[in-house]
């Protein structure tokens, strides 16, 4: 019993371990999104021994854990996915909201979009690089970018 039971746990945490290289290679590197296939794994694992245990004639424990377990880190890799778009569509409205897009009118009655970046401190960084002490008017934007 005691042999079944490390089996059990030992092709648990395996299983565990080779799921969570499914994890998004974007933010590999960050350990929450490992963690939730890992944590959702063990957990898994452990369950699906449970239940192994207790269905039919109770010789099923390495079945369920290896069923427990491949869910569980599943589920946990399927968390941290979702953890990854979350982030990214925050990065992606914080990037926003540190530009500011002005349009420049040019002579021919064409529109120059000109993307400011805000540098803190009130000043303002403009496509090439060039550093304003405070938000450009249109006219001066309109010398640089203008035609």
């Amino acid at each position: 019993m005691k042999t079944i039971q490390t089996a059990v746990m030992g092709a648990g945490l395996v299983m565990t371990v080779l799921a969570t290289g499914c994890t998004s290679p974007t933010y590999q590197s960050r350990q929450s999104e490992i963690n939730s296939a890992v944590g959702a794994g063990l957990v898994g694992g452990t369950l699906g021994a449970v239940i192994g245990n207790n269905i039919g004639d109770g010789e099923n424990q390495l079945l369920g854990a290896a069923i427990g377990t491949a869910a569980g880190a599943w589920l946990g890799q399927q968390h941290g996915k979702g953890q990854d778009n979350t982030r990214q569509r925050l990065e992606s409205l914080e990037a926003q909201s540190q530009t500011e897009t002005v349009m420049i009118p040019n002579a021919n009655g064409s529109y120059t979009p000109v993307v400011l970046s805000k540098a803190g401190h009130g000043q303002y960084r403009g496509p090439r690089g060039e550093i304003y002490t405070a938000r450009p008017s249109e006219d001066q934007l309109k010398q640089a970018y203008g035609f």
